[in-house]
């Protein structure tokens, strides 16, 4: 008799086993499919975020472009992908002059997709590179007129007011209230610089130069990001004789108008023979700033258009003319 009970209690345990476990089966099973639901849910959810879309004026009108743009093709000959590194967005392909990036950019946009400067772009080459976002300057304007209908595309005036371009490009990206952070901070960076600078130098004067190869450009007063940078941020004194304008295209000859205590050199070739017939002639060394060892040569020397080479060029101007 005992040992017909054990037997029974034998079979009712494994009974109950086998049933835990399939309960058990049926929650895994249940949970499988609860978490598809939730994967299915997440997928539609990001579809339809990529399929929402936001209005941005520009240049041209008004564009109907993604709210979170994943592939964006920037073209410009001023570095606006600054402007969008500094808000935390990666291009997928911009212009890259001999193939090579803006010295200020190089690690920024490693794996970027390099596009050659010209003056007319091949619509076909940009189609296939599929973008979701396109941002040009006013100089493209049959690109926008041959692409506008079928890739969300925003156009950007290349103006004097380097953050307005900014903020058009960060508004186009769907980040405009970082592209705004960037320029207050930015403005209390300078502010400080600027201040010490003034308060060493006092009312000695500036100018700004960029020996090209056949002559001499002479940065003027306004409507240019190099003179804001100088005479608007940092509020520095301009040279006698400076252009209202953005600035003028000279010989070794016109240097004698211009006697200014600093010359910043914002040349991007720092060499060759017209270069050196220039550093190395009379008139230059007859300029103030020369004979009194002020002539401050700058590393940063793509135009200071975008916020990440002004932040680079505010802090060599620093340890150039305050040693910090």
């Amino acid at each position: 008799m005992k040992k017909l009970i054990t037997s029974w209690s034998t079979v009712l345990i494994l009974l109950l086993l086998v049933l835990t476990a399939c309960s058990g089966g049926e929650k895994t099973a249940g949970e499988a499919d609860a978490n598809k639901e939730t994967e299915q849910e997440n997928e539609k959810k990001v579809k339809e975020e990529v399929k929402e879309t936001r209005t941005v004026e520009h240049l041209y009108g008004k564009a109907e472009v993604p709210i979170n743009p994943e592939k964006i093709v920037l073209l410009s000959h001023v570095s606006w992908e600054g402007s969008l590194v500094s808000v935390g967005v990666k291009p997928h392909a911009v212009m890259a002059y001999d193939n090579e990036f803006p010295p200020h950019l190089t690690e920024e946009l490693a794996g970027v997709t390099a596009l050659p400067y010209a003056d007319e772009i091949n619509s076909e080459e940009i189609v296939k590179l599929n973008p979701d976002l396109l941002i040009i300057s006013d100089r493209y304007k049959p690109l926008y007129d041959q692409l506008s209908e079928t890739i969300p595309t925003v156009v950007v005036e290349v103006g004097g007011d380097w953050k307005e371009d900014h903020l058009k490009v960060a508004e186009a990206a769907g980040k405009l209230e970082e592209g705004q952070k960037v320029i207050d901070d930015m403005d209390k960076q300078a502010e400080d610089i600027g201040n010490r600078i003034r308060e060493k130098v006092g009312e000695e004067t500036f100018m700004a130069v960029a020996i090209n190869k056949k002559d001499i450009r002479v940065y003027g007063k306004t409507n240019h990001a190099t003179n804001s940078l100088l005479f608007d941020d940092l509020k520095l004194t301009p040279a006698e004789n400076l252009p209202e304008d953005f600035g003028e295209n000279i010989s070794i000859e016109g240097l004698v108008k211009y006697n200014p205590d600093h010359i910043l050199d914002v040349s991007y070739f720092n060499s060759g023979e017209y270069y050196d017939s220039v550093t190395q002639g009379e008139v230059w060394n007859n300029l103030n700033a020369v004979k009194n060892e002020k002539v401050h040569t700058l590393s940063t020397t793509w135009g200071f258009w975008d916020p990440i080479e002004r932040q680079k060029g505010l802090k060599e101007i620093e340890k150039l003319l305050l040693g910090e």
